[in-house]
């Protein structure tokens, strides 16, 4: 009998306390193996390739500067792998490069940008401009997908000085940016009372004025409206045609009032403190009066020449609403007067209050 249990006592003796628990465990099933997490599938980085900035004479010095920056913003993300336009070069030969020279300045759509991408071996493709007007930089980015066959995004900004550059450059790279890693995705709207002004450049404008024409006496209400498109030039500078429409009141004997046709000015407008969302503008118009009767037309002279002098202030609501207070003159009404009523002759002040809306 004791050579009988000898062997099962050494084998009770040696069972750990954790074999012990599952010999008298309640439960005949066995403890599950502690679950262990799957390596996550990292994403594969996006291929982008930023090439050389176009820029207009006095901008050319600017521009390789402009596109390291933005190439240097860009390699900082994490999902992004990008390749420069030395990068690209140095792996095509003379006819590749000047087929990514005709490219660059004319596919933004289509087939062509699998031609692109072939060329710089890049999804996404980079191309943009540096204008210099004066003191104040435009750049404009244009964001392609080759894949989708589209532009995804046409960020651009504007700089008032040099001094400012350094940081514009970073809002169109940080834009970029954006629109790779969460495309389609909102960046945040911008506020409406005191939102990042959108300031002009390459862009058009669409405003309604309405406004009083007091002539030379003050206590006369004579309202008007005018119907303005102009377009950006120059980041601080709108040219601009207007045609309006006033109803001019006469007391004096003879000289008829009525619904005429103001003069249809073409003229021009200066922003100062374009960066910001108040910004003072000053300006001027010349025109050809084109009203009729008594209030347009000499019987000696002809149509009566228009020459318009304006200060004014305008406030950017949400970047692209500008709400405009403004004073100006008629100097060639005032020194010639509107009629042989010389209805006008004098001083004239014209109060306006505008809304316009720039693209």
């Amino acid at each position: 009998m004791p050579h009988t249990f000898a062997p099962l006592v050494v084998l009770l003796v040696l069972l750990s306390p954790t074999a012990w628990a599952q010999v008298f465990s309640p439960s005949s099933e066995p403890e599950p193996a502690p679950a262990t997490s799957a390596p996550a599938k990292e994403e594969a980085p996006l291929s982008v390739a930023v090439l050389s900035f176009d820029a207009n004479a006095s901008a050319r010095d600017s521009a390789t500067g402009v596109t390291s920056l933005i190439t240097g913003r860009l390699a900082e993300a994490p999902r992004l792998w990008v390749v420069s336009q030395r990068d690209v070069d140095a792996s095509l030969n003379e006819a590749q490069r000047q087929q990514l020279v005709e490219l660059k300045s004319s596919c933004e759509r289509g087939l062509c940008l699998k031609d692109l991408s072939k060329l710089t071996g890049a999804r996404f493709v980079i191309i943009g401009r540096v204008d210099r007007f004066g003191e104040s930089y435009l750049l404009t980015a244009n964001l392609l997908d080759t894949e989708r066959e589209e532009s995804l995004s046409k960020p651009r900004a504007e700089s008032p000085e040099a001094d400012t550059l350094f940081p514009t450059v970073y809002a169109i790279a940080d834009a970029l940016v954006a629109e790779l890693v969460a495309p389609g995705v909102s960046q945040g709207a911008r506020p409406l009372i005191g939102g990042a002004p959108m300031v002009g450049g390459g862009g058009l404008s669409l405003g309604l004025r309405i406004n009083n024409n007091f002539v030379d006496k003050l206590a006369n209400f004579n309202p008007g409206a005018d119907l303005e498109v102009g377009y950006w030039f120059h980041p601080e500078w709108l040219g601009f045609v207007q045609v309006g429409f006033s109803y001019l009141r006469s007391d004096a004997e003879g000289a008829e009032g009525g619904l005429n046709v103001l003069p249809s000015v073409v003229g021009a407008r200066h922003y100062h403190n374009v960066e910001k969302s108040l910004r003072p503008y000053w300006g001027f118009g010349l025109g050809v009066q084109l009203s009729f009767g008594d209030f347009g037309i000499f019987q000696s002279t002809g149509p009566l020449p228009t020459v318009v002098g304006f200060l004014g202030l305008e406030y950017l609501i949400a970047g692209h609403v500008g709400v405009q207070l403004e004073a100006g003159t008629n100097v060639a009404q005032a020194v010639l007067g509107l009629a042989e009523s010389k209805l006008g002759d004098g001083l004239n002040l014209d109060l306006n209050l505008g809304i316009a809306y720039h693209f």
